[in-house]
């Protein structure tokens, strides 16, 4: 495919603006049939699909992985001299990558007939966008790889929030491209860092915004040209669109992208945006279909779903209640992550539907730190008594409710005493989740001018917080207790089928597919820090 005396096509956004008005949704599908229509397939061939039903998940592996949302409704144009530049260089010249732009084999260029290899970094947004990706791919004819090796291209959705998860969403890339494989980078990352972006030769790229294009910048990937999509544009992705969910019992439904903070630590607001909500209708819609596709949970989420609807003159709390009210028996809710300014308005509302029984009751709520001072240079816009008037609301409506909540170690900010405040605040909870970070300055940011700290400091304060979380027990009041369960996925490794209770406890029983997708009355027996194990008594439904 590659040949030095070739051509060089690099295609990139035109910032004339390469999309057209927003029509829609079934034209714009309409034009994906017709170009899988017309592709080249042989009289005797059948496209490979991947089934899920009968096939258990595994907790354990952390191979290909999915996920995103997408709420487009738009045409596209065929790739024009708008939107191509033709580079040229010198035979011989080192660095490039270059496409032989003679014409091929249908079987090696023939789009939708090749295996890809997806990873997903990040939050549980990013694998909804990761799961709409590898939808649309799934329809068009590709398959996917659970190994690099063994793929024809990669599909990388990346985190920025921290400086590891990005680091190794760019080792992969680099891996990939060393094995002559194409890839496509989509996420946070190249939204977010333009500078990143430059370092990044050969990688085609796509935005948070754009996702629902992934099929066309995967075929001219293939084809060895580099298409780098960034721009932003405020219409969401639709949810209608196709969906190859990494658990098959748990549809993951974002119901708004972006925030209305402005976290000094944090890149996220950079890639995704100012807060922008689907409406109540298009959620309750996906989360019935996803209910009749055999779903037994539906998870709402996105970077802060306290602010939703705040866009569109609604609440989190009516958002929750037509939710609960629209599913289906048997069929469990849960809310994402929230953080505290925009949620203490609905705390009575929201803790009503969490004690609904279709309902976990169980909620994230990052605190990030003990101290207000440290709130306060992080621009996180509550206090620590916010966040207890919160949390202590909340339990006051929905006594055994399941908080977990994060923590950033060594801002530049903190001082052994906002330390020491940080500790307090975990003795006085004993949260039964616990996120732990050290901080990571995040190019862009403010925070990334202050003054760090030691860095052995900063370790030792993570170590503290870290011993902390461990010295107390998380489950033992369950002991001997008869609880139902809901059952979603199955640890290959232990041969255990895994669920968890209203309270969202996690139950682990000896291994039995029968219970997939099911909720049965058990009974706990040992307990650990991380999890129960239980014997099932009856009453599988």
């Amino acid at each position: 495919m590659y040949d030095a005396a070739s051509r060089v096509y690099r295609l990139t956004l035109s910032t004339a603006g390469a999309l057209l008005a927003a029509t829609a949704l079934a034209l714009a599908y309409a034009a994906l049939q017709r170009r899988r229509d017309h592709r080249c397939i042989r009289p005797d061939e059948e496209l490979e699909e991947i089934t899920e039903s009968g096939v258990p998940h595994d907790t354990s592996d952390d191979a290909a992985e999915l996920e995103d949302l997408a709420d487009v409704v738009e045409t596209r144009s065929p790739w024009g001299t708008a939107s191509v530049m033709k580079a040229r260089r010198l035979e011989g010249a080192a660095g490039v990558v270059q496409y032989d732009s003679r014409e091929e084999g249908c079987d090696n260029l023939q789009p939708g007939r090749q295996s890809l290899f997806v990873k997903t970094f990040g939050c549980a947004h990013n694998s909804s966008d990761s799961e709409f990706m590898m939808g649309l791919l799934q329809d068009y004819g590709y398959t996917f790889s659970e190994k690099l090796e063994d793929a024809d291209a990669c599909l990388i959705n990346s985190c920025t929030v921290k400086g590891p998860s990005q680091d190794s969403a760019v080792n992969i890339t680099k891996r990939a491209q060393a094995a002559g494989k194409p890839v496509v980078l989509a996420g946070c990352v190249p939204t977010a860092d333009a500078g990143l972006v430059k370092t990044l030769d050969g990688v085609s790229m796509l935005s948070v915004t754009q996702l629902d294009r992934v099929v066309e910048v995967v075929e001219e990937a293939l084809k060895g040209h580099v298409v780098q999509l960034l721009g932003t544009k405020r219409v969401l992705p639709s949810l209608d669109l196709p969906k190859v969910r990494r658990n098959r019992l748990v549809e993951i439904i974002p119901i708004n992208a972006g925030c209305l903070g402005n976290c000094s630590y944090c890149k996220t607001k950079h890639a995704r945006g100012k807060l922008s909500s689907y409406s109540e209708h298009a959620i309750v819609g996906r989360a019935l279909q996803a209910a009749g596709e055999g779903v037994s949970e539906v998870w709402l989420t996105s970077e802060d779903t306290g602010a939703y609807g705040i866009d569109l003159g609604t609440d989190i709390a009516r958002l929750l209640r037509s939710v609960a009210d629209a599913l289906p028996e048997g069929v469990m809710m849960k809310l994402g992550m929230t953080n505290p300014p925009y949620m203490l308005s609905h705390m009575a509302e929201v803790g009503e539907v969490l004690q609904r029984p279709n309902v976990f009751s169980t909620v994230h709520i990052p605190v990030q730190s003990g101290s207000d001072a440290v709130l306060k240079s992080m621009v996180r816009e509550y206090s620590v008594a916010d966040f207890r008037r919160l949390v202590d609301g909340l339990r006051s409506v929905v006594p055994d409710l399941h908080v977990a909540t994060d923590i950033i170690c060594g801002f530049p900010a903190e001082s052994e005493k906002d330390h020491e405040e940080t500790l307090a605040l975990l003795r006085h909870y004993s949260f039964p989740v616990l996120n732990i970070s050290q901080f990571y300055p995040r190019p862009g940011t403010p925070a990334a001018r202050m003054k760090k700290l030691q860095g052995n400091v900063v370790k030792r304060r993570s170590g503290e917080v870290t011993r902390l979380f461990e010295s107390y027990e998380t489950f033992s009041t369950l002991t001997n207790l008869e609880k139902r369960v809901w059952f979603v996925e199955t640890d290959l490794k232990r041969q255990q089928t895994v669920g968890h209770t209203k309270e969202y406890a996690k139950v682990v029983v000896p291994r039995d597919d029968a219970l997939l997708g099911r909720n049965a009355m058990v009974r706990i027996g040992a307990t650990t820090k991380w999890h129960v194990e239980a014997q099932i008594i009856g009453d599988v439904r």
